[in-house]
This record gives C-alpha cells, structure tokens and sequence, in this order.
C-alpha cells in the first residue's frame, strides 16, 4: 500500500462505533466507540499520513471522536449531513450502509477539500452544552407544570361537612 500525504478520511459515526474509510488507498476499518477505538483510529490514519478527517454531525455522537482526534493534532471537519446525502444521491450511490456512508464522505471530503468549514471553539461548544441543559430543564419544568395543572387539591376533594 502506498502512503499519501497529507490525506483525508471520511468517518461514519454512528453510537457504538464508527467505520473509518481512506478512498484513495481502498482502506476501511470498523472501531468500537471507546478510548481503545480512538486510539485504534488514531493509529490508522497516522500510519497512512492522514492529517484531515471528515465526519457527519450525528447527534452528538460525534462529538468524542472529534475531541480525540484534535488532540492527536488531526483537522477535524463536521459537515450538514444533508450535504452529503445529496452528494451521494447525485452520485448515485445512496445506500443506507455504515461502510458505504463512510467511503462518500471520504469522496465528499476529497471533492469539496477547499470548502469553507467552521473552526473549532472550545468555549463556544461548551456554551451551546450548556444552552442545551438549560433548554431540556426549562422543558422538564413545562412540563411538570402543564402535567399538575389539572390536579384537583386534596382540600377540595374531601366532602365539605354540613353545619
């Protein structure tokens, strides 16, 4: 196998795993979503001289794997999944298969390479986590409320004694 330089890969995350494809060399690997499964991934695209990963934003599943992978010095790019199906679907090649997934998004990846991507901020991701928290309590809190709205209080229930 030949090694390129400054290669990209596409990865399809899904919960429990992700499968990882390098188009140009034909490689595609499988690894578990645990810190042997970063390691592991780390380990491939550092021996095929792969220095850009392209994933989909997948629900925040995504999220470890880029995490890992900008620590091991690694450009991480996260695209609109819709941006990929479409790709795919021009291409032709629409299949809802995790190995498939994976060999678009290198495509897309190697396609679109000079496509603007956002940069990473750390404080702005842990800002929009904590957004999120507070969004789902303030949920939780409607909720709670719409669900004790109809509840009749234990004063009015009890027979009112006659004089």
């Amino acid at each position: 196998m030949t090694q390129i330089a400054n290669g990209v890969a596409g990865i399809d995350v899904a919960k429990d795993k992700v499968d990882g494809c390098i188009r140009k060399l034909g490689v595609r690997q499988t690894f578990p979503s645990s810190s042997l499964g970063h390691r592991q991934l780390v380990a491939l695209l550092r021996k095929h001289k792969v220095t850009k990963v392209v994933m989909e934003a997948s629900g925040g599943y995504e999220r470890e794997w880029a995490k890992a992978l900008r620590e091991a010095g690694i450009e991480v790019r996260i695209v609109d999944p819709k941006r990929v199906r479409s790709f795919a679907l021009s291409a032709g090649r629409l299949a809802k298969n995790d190995t498939i997934d994976a060999e678009m998004i290198a495509w897309f990846a190697e396609t679109f390479d000079e496509a603007p991507s956002q940069t990473y901020d750390a404080a702005r991701e842990e800002l929009a986590g904590l957004v999120k928290a507070r969004k789902n309590l303030m949920d939780l809190k409607t909720r709670l409320q719409n669900q004790n709205e109809h509840v009749v209080p234990d004063w009015r229930r009890r027979p009112i004694p006659r004089c």
